[in-house]
């Protein structure tokens, strides 16, 4: 059996790779947490070393540490001892996976005392712009990037950018994907709210995703001014950042614009059927072209039209959705209803979703350690 620790596992679609990784590995998620992030703050210490088994091969490990900015060293310590790959009998069949760079002085630690024990870095965002102090992330990933055995980012762009800065180490694309199982949801019916604004036979505008100062709201202002009759339909969290949260409150005012607030992924596909366009409107920004929106890929399982603001990590994508680099462009599409897709594009896009799963991206993953570990054990695809 091998074994992937994930550390850390709190965003999404990390865990979704992780979890889709084919039979042959256990799968232990590490849910890092400062007690700032904690809703009692250190009063709530029922997550510190809490286990929570998912099933049979899955489970959650909840951390608590003390941060990993002042503190970086202790913190450091405390997930090195909750790692088995430091004690086990044969480390080389146990694989970490690091999504942060801050876990440096962790791989260093593990390098030391289970050398054997297989490494790798997946940069899923572009760091760079999360407003560390200035070298910061660079520093860690220096430290990082040479122990690991393999190297992954999420966006073309960023492949290019740590391509640049470390010639003499690969990094893989390792992009955003969708599950099966929205792949393949059944039908079910039309949510009453999205039921009722169908109602009007207007356009509907969906967009699904967190909510933020990432998104173009100069373009989002002026699409809904624009084009009264088109309703604007949100569904995601509202992250909270200060003037930027009060002026997209102030836009959901708006009398054609709907937020709905959070909805279970497993349950978008239900709304997505209620729209007629689906909408991309991440600012073009330089950190929003080294990411690779999840978004994309729930909207590629569906036979409805794509628009999206031109940016480098959509453009990948191009052969499946409209790119618009003029937003005047976009404001004026989304005001008119566009014509069904045509079935050679309805069966291009399905094969190529199909290509796109987290199911293939974790075979993917889990080969790449096959090729550099004779001794991990065989998987079946």
């Amino acid at each position: 059996m091998n074994h992937l620790h994930v550390i850390d596992a709190n965003c999404s679609w990390v865990r979704s790779l992780a979890e889709a990784m084919p039979p042959g590995w256990r799968i232990r998620h590490y849910r890092i947490y400062n007690p700032l992030w904690l809703p009692r703050g250190w009063r709530d210490l029922s997550r510190l070393f809490r286990t929570r088994k998912l099933d049979e091969r899955i489970e959650e490990i909840y951390l608590v540490t003390p941060g990993w900015r002042r503190f970086n060293w202790i913190s450091s310590l405390i997930l090195s001892a909750c790692l088995p790959a430091l004690r086990a009998s044969d480390p080389s069949k146990h694989l970490i996976l690091f999504t942060f760079p801050f876990y440096s002085k962790v791989a260093e630690r593990v390098r030391r005392i289970a050398p054997a024990t297989r490494l790798a870095y997946w940069a899923h965002d572009a760091f760079a712009f999360y407003g560390f102090a200035p070298g910061y992330i660079e520093n860690h990933e220096k430290r990082l990037v040479p122990l690991c055995d393999r190297c992954f980012a999420m966006a073309p762009l960023l492949v290019e950018d740590y391509t640049r800065q470390y010639p003499e180490y690969h990094f893989a694309l390792l992009s955003d994907a969708v599950s099966t199982a929205f792949l393949d949801h059944p039908e079910g019916h039309l949510p009453e709210r999205i039921e009722k604004l169908r109602e009007s036979g207007r356009t509907i505008v969906g967009c699904i995703g967190q909510i933020n100062g990432s998104y173009d709201w100069d373009l989002l202002e002026g699409a809904s001014a624009a084009n009264p009759a088109t309703e604007f339909v949100f569904i995601g969290n509202l992250f909270e950042e200060g003037d930027v949260t009060a002026r997209i409150r102030r836009y959901f005012e708006r009398p054609n614009v709907h937020w709905f607030g959070r909805v279970d992924h497993a349950e978008l596909p239900n709304y997505l059927r209620g729209f007629d366009i689906y909408l991309n409107p991440l600012a073009v920004t330089e950190h929003n072209h080294r990411r690779d929106p999840l978004r994309i890929y729930d909207y590629l399982t569906t036979t409805v039209p794509i628009f999206s603001t031109d940016l480098d990590g959509v453009r990948m994508h191009r052969d499946h959705l409209r790119l618009f680099n003029e937003p005047s462009l976009l404001i004026k599409e989304l005001g008119r209803k566009p014509a069904p897709l045509g079935e050679d594009e309805l069966r291009q896009r399905r094969e190529y979703i199909l290509a796109n799963t987290w199911e293939a991206r974790a075979r993917g993953f889990a080969d790449s350690f096959l090729e550099i570990a004779g001794n991990y054990e065989a998987i079946s695809s």
